[in-house]
Order: C-alpha cells, then structure tokens, then sequence
C-alpha cells in the first residue's frame, strides 16, 4: 500500500477502502449519496477528460482560448500538495484569469470579463487571425473530511493538524445567519463595503433576494445538511450573477468569439478534490 495512503488511515481515519489491490475513493461514494442527482461526480482526471471532449467538438482548444476562473481565492483550490481542478484546468488550458472573490462570486463584474476578452490568443489559420474564446470556469467549493463521521465544511489542509473551514466566507455566514436565527435581522454595516466588498455585496445578495431559501436552511437539523443546502444556493448565486454579467458585456462589446460556461461544484478533501459538474453551457 502507498505510505502516503497507510499513514493518513492512521492519522484521519478509513479513508479509503482497499479492493483487490485497487484504491477505492470512498469520499466520492459519500458526496454521490449526500448530492444525488444535482449533478454528476468527477475525479479530477475524468472531468479534465470529460471537459476536453466536450469543449474540443466545439472547437475550445489551447491555442484559441482564454480561461477565465470565478472561484473563491481559498488556497486550498491551487496549492500543489493536492490534486487539484484548479492547476489541472490552468494545466490544460495554460492559464487563467481571475474574475471570482470570495465563496466565488464574481467580482470582477463586466468590466472584469471585458479585459478577459482582450486576452484571448491569438488564433492563426493559415496566416490569418481568427476569433477567440472565452472559457468560463464557475465553481464555489466545500471541504470534505472523514473522522467518525463525514463532516462538510471542514477540510484538513497541507501542513495542518487540525480542520479549517472551507469554505470559509460561506461557513462563517451560516454561522453568523444562526446567530441571528433570521435572515432579515442579518446585519451588515454599511461601514464595512470598503473595507470587505465582496463579503457585505455576497451577504446583501443572500439576504435580499434568497431569504426564503435561507429561512429553509435553518430549519434544518442536521449541520451536513446546512452546508450542502447552503453550498448549492452558493452556486445558484454565483452562476445567475455570472450570466448576467456574460450577457451585459455581449450587449456591450462587440465579442465575436464563443463562449462556455462550465459550472458545478468543488469538493476539497486531503488528498485532492472531487468535482460536482452541474453544467456545460455554450453561448
């Protein structure tokens, strides 16, 4: 068995089962059973696979595409300890820009995708450029990890001991939203837009226009079950801002490349992520 394996039985428990030789990765047994038909499960490679054979029929390549991320700034989605969506993406595409702030959202706005555009390769068939695309990569995240039960949330970092939030601008809001026990008594200074945008613009938009959805998630019992409610209206926000934002900048810039939406679901856990494909949408 790999030490690497053997040892993180022994420090974060049955990780993993053991099958005729063959590594069975129980975590993405556990997210297919908690998430079930949102969305379909990937291991890194099979999505980049996946993703490739998708986006190549259209004709998304390296040479004529710019990658762009809205994904939350947590380290945990690049750091090289870990398998990670994120540097198998820039590893395939060559690179990205950023879009996203915390918990995803996209910051950025228009004027952020607009200077994306202007960075599309330059793509030469026989002597002549042609247009450009635009990969849209759309992915807040949650950790996994596994101790006497799997607890969404949390995950076990690089270098760490002990679990932190991920992620961590949504855990700290539903932890703050209990606290209040009522999303419309959720309070946010205004003092605080310039010192933390994206936090107080990310809460506003939870608060204002999801309350009902937030009211549902308290109701819950279970924690897990907060987390993952919470983590898929996370996305729902997200992807609504994000194609509003696509659409904004069509009307606005005269953009004659094409454009692909690929939207789902990080999951981290300690030796890598998982990946939850919600969709894949050309323009």
């Amino acid at each position: 068995m790999d030490k690497f394996i053997e040892q993180t039985q022994n420090d974060f428990g049955e990780i993993y089962a053991i099958k005729e030789g063959t590594i069975i990765d129980k975590f993405i047994e556990q997210i297919k059973n908690d998430f079930g038909k949102w969305g379909k499960i990937y291991t890194v490679k099979d999505l980049i696979s996946e993703i490739k054979k998708s986006l190549f029929e259209h004709d998304f390549n390296r040479k004529n595409s710019r990658l762009v991320f809205s994904v939350c700034p947590d380290d945990i989605n690049r750091i090289f300890e870990r398998d990670t969506v994120e540097n198998a993406l820039k590893k395939q595409f060559n690179g990205e820009f950023h879009l996203g702030g915390l918990a995803a959202y996209p910051i950025g706005g228009v004027a952020g995708l607009t200077a994306a555009s202007h960075h599309v390769p330059d793509n030469i068939v026989k002597g002549e450029r042609e247009k450009g695309n635009l990969i849209l990569f759309v992915s807040p995240h949650t950790g996994l990890r596994n101790g006497e039960s799997y607890i969404y949330g949390d995950v076990i970092r690089p270098g760490h001991v002990k679990p932190t939030s991920s992620c961590g601008a949504m855990i700290g809001f539903l932890n703050q939203l209990k606290q209040y026990k009522n999303p419309q008594e959720f309070d946010m200074p205004e003092d605080e837009v310039n010192i933390d945008p994206t936090r107080v613009v990310l809460h506003r938009e939870l608060v204002n226009n999801h309350g009902d959805n937030l009211r549902k998630i308290l109701e819950m019992r279970e924690n897990n079950q907060q987390v993952i409610a919470l983590t898929k209206l996370n996305y729902d926000l997200v992807m609504e801002k994000t194609k509003l934002i696509i659409k904004k900048f069509l009307e606005k810039e005269s953009f004659k490349g094409n454009i692909v939406i690929i939207g789902g679901i990080t999951v981290n856990h300690l030796k890598g992520d998982d990946f939850i494909l919600k969709e894949i949408v050309f323009q």
